[in-house]
């Protein structure tokens, strides 16, 4: 049986023994900054924590807004600064967690796809004559 993994990590010419990126002469970056690895689960636990902090941003503004019924000049602050600003941060959180797991399902599915392609191609070796 064969198992899914993150691809390997190849190193690089401007990479030092522990896979750091080298700083040029100039004091740039020879490459460019080292990412997370393609099927970490970090970027939707980010984009989770940034959600419920935008519903409680949400909710401070809510309960801010219900002390002052009676002024709707005193509410468009609160409505301004925590309703749009938590709502900013609901979308922005739900979409990181939609393109984490978008780029997560295409990874998968390119190593589902290598490994048919590695099956069939010893499948047509073996039913070749030659």
């Amino acid at each position: 049986m064969t198992t899914l993994s993150a691809p390997p990590v190849v190193k690089e010419d401007n990479q030092d023994p522990d896979g750091i990126d080298v700083v040029d002469s100039r004091g740039r970056l020879a490459d460019r900054l080292p990412s997370l690895p393609a099927l970490s689960p970090v970027p939707v636990y980010v984009g989770i924590a940034i959600s419920a902090l935008g519903f409680v941003v949400i909710a401070f503004a809510w309960g801010k807004v219900a002390g002052i019924a009676d002024n709707v000049a005193l509410q468009m602050p609160y409505l301004l600064s925590g309703g749009l600003t938590g709502l900013g941060m609901v979308m922005v959180g739900v979409t990181i967690v939609n393109v984490a797991s978008k780029r997560r399902d295409a990874i998968l599915r390119e190593q589902q796809t290598q490994l048919l392609a590695d099956a069939l191609r010893e499948l047509r070796n073996a039913l070749d004559p030659r």
